[in-house]
């Protein structure tokens, strides 16, 4: 039991790691907080974030995303001038108040960094040679740290109102009441974590053997509010003891102000991926070993010279079924550009490589096809390409390079007529001949 669960884990690793590949990507674009406010304006700004992913491909098409994600998030907020901002207070005298603050010209820079694990369902296609297109949708988890917050005014009027004597303070400075001009002050305040819906899409290409290249762009949005929610506090702070040294609290959690704080990021991004697929490993020739018996008595026998004769290996004839399942039928290579190995055809390819390793008197001559989409000139390259893939894929296989010999026909010689179009991808196609004798 415990040799079939252990070889059954193994096939599993060998399958999982074949279909991994690590990434690291860099994005940049406008990316913060999106607000909606009655008597304020906010703006996104430029932002970006770099990330590190790890994706499992259970099928050609298909695969699954995580990682972790970093990202510089930053935002402008205006205050519409007119407006006072209430909030109820303690004074000195141990009095209830309402603190009344008008500012000019208010505004606020913001930005916070923010930490983002993804989970995304990605779908790749062929596209052009050597290129895929791939999709990617799915949902992130924000965890974002403090907002940093730079707010300036030209004007503040603090004033208190006390209503059980029907008596405004505007001018009492040493009390906290005054005015206060070209005023400037720093805060942090806090966020909440956010789910967020996350769309990318782009193209792939492959610039090395294990390396892809993903351009493209994104969206991710917030669905829940960012702010935590203080409605007790002004835009700056009460102080009883004046004016001078007056402090910012910021004005994303006062609901009266903004009512809707949600995240968006859009822009572009660059993604480096990397294969975690083991090289297949070359052929090993057999060691011959010569095994020297056993003395059978202790007797010493003087060395008796025996005659080697080589025999020459006897060369197994290809049998009519052998180069029909070669010859007849081509290696169906059905999508447009495409140019790699399905298992499909590595499953056939690996009958061809045993029947040809029987007989090492015969070649091969690969021919690749294409179908009439595209340029002449560049139907040429592809055709070449998959004889190459071909022909590597055998080589892999134990088949030396001198017996495998390469061309293209383009879309020159079609297997069937390109129209109608659901002929095409018979054409898209690798063809094999056998040649006898060296």
């Amino acid at each position: 039991m415990k040799i079939k669960i252990t070889i059954a884990l193994l096939v599993v690793l060998k399958v999982t790691t074949n279909a991994q590949e690590l990434s690291v990507k860099i994005n940049g674009g406008p990316s913060g907080i999106l607000y909606d406010s009655s008597i304020g304006n906010g703006k996104l700004k430029f932002g970006g974030g770099i990330g590190i992913g790890y994706t499992y491909f259970f099928s050609d098409h298909w695969g699954i995303s995580t990682g972790i994600d970093v990202t510089y998030n930053q935002n402008s907020f205006k205050l519409n001038d007119g407006n006072t901002i209430n909030t109820y207070e303690i004074d000195d005298q141990t009095s209830a108040f309402e603190y009344r603050v008008t500012p000019s010209k208010y505004k606020e820079e913001q930005h916070f960094i923010a930490a983002a694990i993804p989970l995304l369902m990605q779908y790749r296609t062929a596209f052009i040679s050597n290129a895929q297109w791939y999709f990617a949708f799915g949902g992130k988890m924000l965890f974002p740290g403090k907002q940093t917050v730079k707010a300036s005014a030209d004007q503040l009027q603090l004033s208190g109102y006390y209503p059980d004597l029907q008596l405004l303070i505007d001018d009492l400075p040493a009390h906290g009441f005054g005015q206060v001009t070209n005023w400037k002050d720093e805060t942090k305040t806090s966020l909440d974590p956010t789910f967020l819906l996350s769309l990318e899409t782009g193209l792939s290409f492959k610039i090395k053997e294990k390396t892809q290249l993903y351009t493209g762009i994104y969206v991710d949005y917030g669905l829940t509010n960012l702010a935590k929610e203080t409605p007790d506090l002004n835009i700056v702070a009460y102080d009883p003891n004046g004016i001078a040294n007056t402090q910012a609290n910021g004005t994303i959690g006062n609901k009266r102000i903004v009512q809707d704080t949600r995240y968006l990021a859009a822009g572009v991004q660059l993604k480096l991926g990397f294969s975690l697929a083991r090289d297949k490993p070359q052929p090993i020739e057999p060691k011959t070993e010569t095994v020297i018996p056993k003395e059978e008595t202790q007797v010493q026998e003087p060395p008796v010279q025996k005659k080697i004769v080589e025999t020459v290996p006897v060369q197994k004839v290809l049998s009519v079924e052998e180069r029909n399942y070669i010859e007849e039928k081509p290696l169906a290579f059905q999508e447009v550009g495409s140019t790699s190995v399905t298992p499909e055809l590595a499953s056939r390819l690996d009958e061809i490589a045993k029947i040809l390793k029987s007989n090492q008197d015969t070649d091969l001559n690969i021919t690749g096809h294409t179908c009439d989409i595209g340029t002449k000139a560049r139907n040429l390259e592809i055709g070449l390409q998959r004889g190459q893939a071909v022909a590597e894929y055998l080589r892999n296989k134990g088949i030396e390079s001198n017996r495998m010999h390469i061309f293209s026909k383009g879309e020159s010689e079609p297997l069937v007529p390109n129209t109608p179009a659901e002929n095409k991808p018979l054409n898209r196609r690798v063809s094999l001949i056998l040649v006898d004798g060296k």
